[in-house]
C-alpha cells in the first residue's frame, strides 16, 4: 500500500509513455514475423500475450529489486531479422530457435563476463552510443511535422509548454494530446480496431542445427549488442549501477519460459527505458524506478488486451506516433550529447567517432551500427590513453 501510494502520476503516465513508444515502433514487425510463418492471428496473439506478461513481470520485478528503472523489451533489431531469415521456416523450428537463443543470454548472464566486459567501456563513450541511437527518433519530429503540420505541430506545442508549467506531467499531456488530436480530426483508421481475447498457442520447440547456427547465433547476438549493451549503458550513464549479469540471466529465463508462445527475444530496453530515466519522471533519481514499474504493469495489461492494443497503435497516424517518441526522448538525448562531449576538444573525438558511426545506422557484416560505434570509440579511445601515456613517460 506505501508503495502504491508512493507513486505519482509522473511515474504512471512516464510508464505507459514508454509502453506506447515500444508498441509503436514494432509491432507491426512482430505481426510480419508471423506472417512470415503462415501463422494464424491466434499465434499474434500468443505472440503479444507471451512478450507482453515476460517484459511485465521482468520489468516489475527488476526495477523493485534493484530500486533502478530498469525497463525490458522485445529485440527489435532481432524481429528485423527474424522477418527475412524464418522464410521457410516451420513454426516449430522457429520456437527452437528462440529457446535457443534466450539460452545463450542465460549462459552469458551466469558466467560473468558480461560484468567484466561493461567496466571497460567509459561512459563518455556509452553516452556517445547511445546518443547516435536515440538522435534517429528525434530526428524523425521534422518529417512528421512536415507530414501533418497541425498534430505535430500542436504537440510539440504542448510539450514545450507543460514541460515549464507541470514538468512532471508532460508525459501524459503529451500523450493524451497524442490520442485525442486525430480522434477531433477524424484522422483515425478506426477499420484497424478489434477486440478479442488473447490466445496461447503452445508450440514445442523443434531444434534444426543449420537454424540454430544460422539465425539462432545472429538473433543473439544482435540482442546483445543493439538491445542488451545499450540498456547497461544507458543505465550506467543515469547513474545507475546493478550488475550486467543478473539482468541477462532474468530476461534470458523469462524469454526461455515464455519462447514457446511466442518470446522471441526479451532484453533490457535502451530507448523505451530512457524514458523513465530522464529528470522529467522525477528529480529524484532513487524513484524513478517506479516510472518503470508502472511501464511493466502496463506492459501486462497491453499483453492481456494484445487485439485491442495492436488495433489501437494502427489506428493512430504515424506522424503522431513519432512525434510522441522523439518528443519523449528528446530530454534524454541533450543529456547523453552532454555527458558525451562535454570534456575537452581532443578527448571528446573517441565518443565523435563513436556516435557518428552509430548514427549512420550502417549494418556491417549484418551487425547494427551500435557495436560498430562502440568498437570504433573504444579503440580510438584506448589509442589516446596510450598515447598519452606515452607522451607523459
Amino acid at each position: 500500500m506505501e508503495l502504491v501510494m508512493a507513486i505519482s502520476f509522473s511515474h504512471i503516465s512516464a510508464g505507459a509513455t514508454a509502453v506506447f513508444v515500444g508498441y509503436s515502433s514494432a509491432v507491426v514487425l512482430i505481426l510480419e514475423a508471423v506472417k512470415t510463418l503462415n501463422g494464424s492471428p491466434e499465434l499474434q496473439s500468443s505472440w503479444l500475450l507471451a512478450l507482453g506478461l515476460g517484459m511485465g513481470l521482468s520489468s516489475l520485478f527488476l526495477s523493485f529489486k534493484y530500486k533502478a528503472p530498469i525497463l525490458t523489451a522485445w529485440s527489435t533489431p532481432g524481429i528485423a531479422l527474424l522477418i527475412v531469415a524464418l522464410n521457410g521456416v516451420s513454426i516449430p523450428q522457429a520456437v527452437g530457435i528462440f529457446v535457443f537463443s534466450s539460452a545463450l543470454i542465460v549462459l552469458s548472464g551466469l558466467s560473468g563476463v558480461s560484468d567484466r566486459i561493461i567496466r571497460y567501456i567509459p561512459i563518455p563513450i556509452a553516452a556517445a552510443i547511445l546518443a547516435g541511437i536515440l538522435i534517429k527518433f528525434v530526428l524523425a519530429v521534422v518529417p512528421a511535422l512536415n507530414q501533418e503540420p497541425l498534430i505535430a505541430g500542436i504537440l510539440v506545442v504542448i510539450y514545450f509548454v507543460f514541460r515549464h508549467l507541470t514538468p512532471r506531467l508532460v508525459f501524459f499531456w503529451v500523450l493524451l494530446a497524442a490520442i485525442a488530436l486525430p480522434a477531433l480530426l477524424k484522422d483515425l483508421e478506426l477499420s484497424q480496431l478489434s477486440v478479442s481475447a488473447p490466445h496461447w498457442v503452445w508450440i514445442w520447440p523443434e531444434f534444426n542445427l543449420t537454424l540454430l547456427i544460422g539465425v539462432g547465433i545472429p538473433l543473439y547476438v544482435v540482442t546483445m549488442v543493439s538491445q542488451n549493451l545499450p540498456g547497461i549503458m544507458m543505465l550506467r550513464s543515469n547513474g545507475y549501477a546493478p550488475r550486467f549479469s543478473p539482468l541477462l540471466t532474468t530476461t534470458g529465463l523469462t524469454g526461455l519460459i515464455l519462447a514457446p508462445l511466442g518470446a522471441f527475444a526479451l532484453n533490457l530496453a535502451a530507448i523505451t527505458a530512457s524514458i523513465c530515466q530522464s529528470t522529467d519522471v522525477d528529480p529524484d533519481p532513487s524513484q524513478r524506478y517506479k516510472a518503470a514499474m508502472a511501464g511493466g504493469v502496463f506492459y501486462l495489461i497491453a499483453g492481456l488486451a494484445s487485439s485491442l492494443i495492436v488495433g489501437l497503435f494502427l489506428m493512430l497516424p504515424a506522424a503522431a506516433t513519432a512525434t510522441l517518441a522523439g518528443l519523449a526522448l528528446l530530454p534524454v538525448l541533450t543529456a547523453n550529447l552532454f555527458k558525451a562531449f562535454s570534456s575537452d576538444q581532443q578527448g571528446a573525438v573517441a565518443p565523435v567517432l563513436a556516435f557518428i558511426v552509430t548514427s549512420s545506422g550502417v549494418d556491417l557484416l549484418g551487425i547494427n551500427s551500435s557495436f560498430w560505434g562502440l568498437l570504433v570509440g573504444l579503440i580510438a579511445f584506448y589509442l589516446a590513453r596510450r598515447f598519452d601515456r606515452v607522451k607523459s613517460s
